[in-house]
């Protein structure tokens, strides 16, 4: 066996805390502390559902290969345990 050089661990630094949080902490030392709200993101629409036809045509393609995909991984399975031999030759069994 081959020794290994340590693995150096750098120091955690501690998660910077919110002006808006440490204010409200600070003005009102009984109320509980509530999380920002999030800002919502830029709303996007999926491909499959784009005003783009080319992007409406890239998203029905991607939609097809993954069921396709999904298809072939299926058939596999039914034939590795049917022993159909569609994906290749049918193997007899070991003396």
């Amino acid at each position: 066996m081959s020794a290994k050089p340590a693995k150096k661990k750098f120091p955690l630094l501690p998660a910077p805390v919110s002006a808006s949080i440490s204010a409200s902490a600070s003005t009102a030392p009984g109320s509980p502390i509530s999380a920002p709200t999030p800002t919502p993101l830029e709303s996007t629409t999926p491909w499959i559902d784009s005003t783009d036809p080319r992007k409406r045509l890239y998203g029905k393609i991607a939609l097809v290969a993954v069921w396709l995909y999904v298809a072939a991984l299926w058939l596999l399975v039914l034939d590795q345990t049917l022993d159909l031999g569609i994906f290749g030759p049918k193997v007899p069994p070991a003396p």
